[in-house]
């Protein structure tokens, strides 16, 4: 019963609905460059009540960042709440660049480009 926030998700939700959010990034991830972590944080902090009201949830793809991590235990020790528990996926990185390398190739997504991705995995 409980949320799945997966931040790629969300991401590409604002981008479909043309808000002016959705807008900022749409540009952003165009480009291949990372999405700020106060956007990141603002689109979780705004589902956190939903995830409250199910019971919990489940963060995919955040944190991913000290910035992004040190938010999250902010938002949810304002709500007196903590994390349960983690699960780490460790995985190669080359099997990684290989799996987002045809994920390009088939749907095509600007941010899933094996040039970003790299940026990205640097960044996390």
């Amino acid at each position: 019963g409980m949320v799945q926030l997966s931040t790629g998700d969300m991401l590409r939700a604002a981008i479909a609905s043309g808000s002016e959010l959705g807008l900022k990034v749409k540009d952003v991830l165009a480009r291949g460059n990372l999405v700020t972590d106060e956007i990141v944080i603002a689109l979780i902090e705004d589902r956190l009540d939903e995830a409250e009201a199910a019971g919990g949830a489940i963060f995919d793809g955040f944190p991913r960042t000290v910035a992004q991590a040190e938010a999250l235990d902010a938002m949810l020790a304002k709500r007196g709440k903590q994390i349960d528990a983690v699960v780490r996926l460790k995985v190669d990185d080359a099997a990684l660049l290989e799996r987002v390398a045809k994920r390009y190739a088939e749907q095509g997504r600007p941010d899933d480009n094996p040039e970003s991705f790299v940026v990205r995995l640097e960044a996390y």
